[in-house]
């Protein structure tokens, strides 16, 4: 049997459109008037003309992780009005929602702001690529999908960094509010929330073989991570549909709130400032379609735009560092100096090699027959390589005796190429079946900052992570490719590599594994820390999330977080939406019964 690439794209393509699109278009005849902003056509006809009529209790500034869940339980009450502002536009593009295919959209401007670092001193002096999402979703709806809450430990230290009530403890409820996990403890998991998540057990045998491998070498197997168990080796979770379709932030808590009245949602609208009156915030000022536009609100502005955008919003307003705004001629109107500081990113580097079966992505993506095999169980089951963006299973481990918690990651994923972004044959993905296992530094200690270098909000601002300025994150990849290929020697591995393609076994020295690091460490999209939380001096908000010597403002996304608290952050920002959404309405219910009983 002969099958060309062209005839089994159209297979998947057609087939994946019809079993996603078809539910799309009866919900989509069920909209009502109101709820057609969501569409990405505009504003309702309730939100046009007038100021009072461009009047809100509540203004969400991005529609990402946090942002959905914020305008979902902000309006659930029906009592207050909320407006939600999204830079980029609907998340209708079925690569989003069949996981494998958003690699067409990794590159693709319509979908994500191309963000580019400074040249990176420790890193020969590349930039690097930091794809962001710039959709409704925000970057939940382009990310890799993996399901992960974190270290206990972790949120068990933010404590002594000024943040009360964000514990393990305190962070539990909202990780099961926020989830619908169907095996598990139900003490420790949700089984009715709105992202659904799923666990790649016995996914196929390249996993298989890893896990036994990793049983081989040592390593604890862990049959859920997510309950506090989070050191050991594991299958993946993924927060994906029954049916294998990305449950990003939109399809969870947008969907089920788009027809109510009281919630407007703004596509395409780019929010260019925070209109302050002294030090309270009481709108936003935003473009669309080359119009100037602005929205009030009553209560709050919450900024989600997530850690690169909520920095460069707070500064465009003028909140900020002084040297910074005065050097693009914006006054101050609030001096907070750890805006845009204290960012962080895992440093991820990897290794690749050639796999001696046909079991790879690499297959599915440059041999029609795999594709088709591959496309018809996605059709069929809602299974296989097509229900996963990249990763299958990860060890999480300590990079060296003195380390007190976890503090690297390996993760294994089907496929091979020349970088991080390598995901199809025209952009560096492998002739050859391969995979790869990326190696992450969990803990990192080198910071960077993003700051504003001009003043027009359409110009991108100055990004540098300053990867590997301190050297524990480079012996802490050193430390991990050490573990790679001890893993790889172990029998279950073993026989499905032919060899090792990088850095190839000719590198081996100290030195020579430094160098490959320092040429080949990219992000892996965990940026935080750019708006911390806490109470010394870089400190952005308080522990309620209130922008420090403000009113009326808080910042509620990963910006907000003072180290990465886990692995992957897309499952802390959501749960941080979660707990953002109660202490608001606490603020203001409290602020109501104070003022009734006055």
């Amino acid at each position: 049997m002969h099958v060309t690439h062209a005839e089994s794209d159209i297979v998947i393509i057609f087939a994946a459109r019809f079993l996603y699109g078809e539910g799309c278009r009866r919900r989509r005849r069920r909209m009502t008037a109101d709820a057609r902003a969501f569409t990405g056509r505009g504003m309702t006809s309730s939100n046009k003309n007038t100021i009072d009529q461009n009047r809100f209790d509540f203004i969400v500034v991005g529609a990402g992780s946090a942002g959905c869940v914020l305008a979902n339980r902000l309006s659930a009450n029906g009592e207050h009005r909320v407006l939600l502002i999204e830079a980029g536009g609907r998340d209708n593009s079925i690569n989003i929602h069949v996981p494998l295919m958003v690699v067409n959209l990794l590159k693709d401007e319509k979908y994500t702001w191309p963000f580019m670092t400074e040249k990176q001193v420790h890193l020969n002096g590349k930039e690097q690529l930091w794809a962001r999402g710039k959709v409704l979703g925000g970057s939940s709806s382009i990310n890799g999908n993996v399901y992960v809450r974190g270290d206990p430990a972790e949120y068990d230290s933010w404590s002594s960094l000024g943040c009360s009530g964000w514990s393990w403890e305190d962070m539990l409820p909202y990780f099961k509010r926020m989830e619908t996990f169907a095996s598990g403890d139900p003490v420790k998991r949700g089984k009715s929330g709105p992202i659904n998540v799923n666990q790649l057990k016995n996914f196929d045998k390249l996993a298989d073989a890893y896990l036994d491998a990793n049983r081989e070498a040592g390593f604890e197997l862990v049959d859920d991570y997510n309950d506090g168990h989070y050191e050991g080796s594991s299958y993946l979770q993924y927060s994906t549909t029954p049916r294998g379709f990305r449950c990003s932030s939109a399809v969870g808590y947008l969907r089920p709130a788009r027809g109510r009245s009281n919630l407007a949602i703004w596509t395409n609208t780019l929010v260019t400032k925070i209109l302050l009156d002294g030090k309270r915030a009481i709108g936003v000022e935003c473009r669309r379609d080359d119009k100037t536009i602005q929205a009030f609100s009553r209560k709050e502005v919450i900024v989600s735009a997530g850690p690169i955008q909520s920095p460069k919003i707070l500064e465009l307003s003028g909140i900020g560092r002084a040297d910074v705004l005065k050097a693009v001629g914006i006054d101050v109107a609030h001096e907070l100096p750890g805006v845009g500081e204290n960012m962080s990113d895992h440093p991820n580097c990897r290794l690749t090699f050639e796999c001696s079966q046909p079991i790879t992505i690499n297959d599915v993506l440059q041999r029609p027959l795999s594709k088709l095999k591959e496309g018809l169980r996605f059709i069929f089951f809602g299974k296989g390589l097509l229900s996963i963006c990249s990763a299958t299973a990860h060890t999480v481990m300590r990079s060296g005796p003195g380390q007190n918690q976890p503090d690297l990651k390996l993760q294994l994923q089907p496929f091979s190429g020349k970088d991080r972004y390598a995901r199809r044959p025209k952009d560096g993905l492998d002739p050859h079946s391969g995979f790869t296992i990326g190696i992450m530094a969990l803990r990192p200690h080198s910071r960077g900052y993003i700051h504003i270098k001009s003043a027009d909000p359409a110009v991108q601002p100055r990004i540098d992570p300053n990867y590997l300025a301190d050297e524990r994150d480079a012996a802490t990849l050193l430390a991990g490719i050490r573990a790679v290929r001890r893993l790889v020697e172990m029998p279950s591995l073993k026989k499905l590599v032919v060899r090792e393609t990088r850095p190839g076994p000719e590198v081996q020295t100290e030195q020579q594994i430094l160098d490959y690091i320092r040429l080949t460490t990219q992000t892996t999209w965990h940026v935080v820390g750019s708006c911390k939380m806490g109470n010394d001096e870089l400190a952005v908000v308080d522990s309620d999330l209130l922008v420090h010597g403000m009113e009326g403002l808080r910042v509620i996304d990963s910006s907000v977080f003072p180290t990465v608290p886990s692995s992957n952050t897309n499952a802390p920002t959501i749960a941080l939406g979660e707990k953002g959404a109660d202490i608001v309405l606490k603020a203001w219910n409290n602020r109501a019964v104070t003022t009734a009983a006055a």
